[in-house]
């Protein structure tokens, strides 16, 4: 019995669109979500330049529907090359629960690798920071713009900063017969009626013990009263709290023109955006300074003038920056508390003595 020649070539054509649409299944069909925290992912390792690297990324969903899914395809980072994640199988929670991505390759260079993650109808990007290796013979160049302090080395690991903390800029806290003393009235930050502390700037002895290739911390530490970091111009910054542990609310009465002013013992702080840096030696969305973790401290603004959104708990988020073109982990002052810091270092930290 002879076929008919159509016949076989529609059977053939069947067979080879059904073979086709098998090997494009879904694996992620009938699951669903409301929302996937991508912002919030946490890591099961670090990841270094140049090195293999293998960890697990979780992240958190909300509003699973119980259905069971495959293991995805593999996702290629950007950014960072040399990456690749997948999605493990498994069933979702009727409800909140966490996706689970094994990532493994070797990172191609230091700063962010991102991952593009769509799943159950939401979609976002989990970002890696991918730590130097420390190979290169030179400090980082971002720590050279720190114009005030009295000496910087580099032992390959560490940048000490030592700073005798003497703004360069007039402020109504000098001695009356320093140069720099300039009468001042106010209104201060926030446009807060001033009212003069009974302080006056002295000079200071602080050496902060930077890590010079930062990384994210396993367990964040909590900021401490006094120094947690350094200005480019050689003055500390504070956190948000006063002595005692209050919030700064009335202490900000007693901040100068540059928005800064000096403690018992005369040490002159930022705890809010330091004015000068900000708006006249350099700009709103400049870099300012570094944290005793390492992570570089931007002004109130984007490059682009905008305002920082997606501010994690420790007041940071991670993007490419002028001086870290590849991306990275930095702090972004704000007008509001906790102005620069929140909870914590958001990497592991250097040491302050004084």
């Amino acid at each position: 019995m002879r076929l008919n020649l159509h016949y076989i070539l529609g059977i053939l054509g069947f067979l080879m669109l059904s073979f086709v649409s098998c090997k494009k299944k879904d694996p992620y069909a009938g699951a669903t979500i409301t929302g996937l925290a991508c912002s919030g992912v946490s890591f099961s390792n670090t990841a270094t330049a140049g090195n293999i690297y293998s960890a697990t990324a979780t992240i958190a969903y909300s509003g699973g529907n119980g259905v069971s899914y495959s293991s995805g395809s593999a996702i290629s980072s950007t950014g960072v090359t040399g990456l690749s994640a997948v999605l493990q199988a498994a069933t979702l929670n009727s409800g909140n629960g966490n996706l689970t991505f094994l990532i493994t390759g070797t990172p191609s260079m230091q700063g962010i690798a991102s991952f593009p993650i769509s799943f159950g109808g939401q979609s976002c990007s989990i970002n890696l920071m991918v730590n130097s290796n420390g190979g290169g013979s030179g400090m980082p160049a971002a720590f050279n713009l720190i114009y005030g302090a009295t000496s910087i080395t580099y032992d390959g690991t560490f940048v000490t900063v030592k700073t005798s903390d003497q703004p360069n800029h007039k402020s109504v806290y000098w001695p009356t017969n320093n140069p720099l003393y300039e009468a001042f009235s106010g209104p201060t930050f926030n446009n807060l009626a001033f009212n003069r502390a009974p302080n006056n700037i002295q000079t200071q002895n602080i050496t902060l013990k930077i890590p010079a290739f930062p990384t994210v911390a396993a367990t964040h530490a909590a900021t401490p009263m006094g120094v947690i970091g350094v200005a480019l111009d050689g003055v500390p910054f504070f956190n948000q709290y006063a002595a005692g542990g209050t919030l700064i609310a009335d202490e900000i009465h007693g901040f100068d023109q540059y928005w800064a002013h000096p403690q018992m013992s005369g040490m002159y702080h930022y705890h809010v955006e330091p004015k000068f840096l900000t708006q006249v030696y350099a700009t709103r969305h400049s870099l300012l300074g570094f944290l005793l973790d390492g992570f570089p401290v931007y002004g109130p603004e984007e490059n682009d003038g905008s305002i920082p959104t997606g501010l994690d708990e420790f007041h940071g988020h991670t993007h490419t920056t002028t001086e870290y073109p590849a991306g990275i982990y930095h702090y972004h002052f704000t007008a509001d508390a906790p102005y620069l810091n929140g909870n914590g270092f958001y990497g592991t930290k250097g040491t302050v003595t004084q």
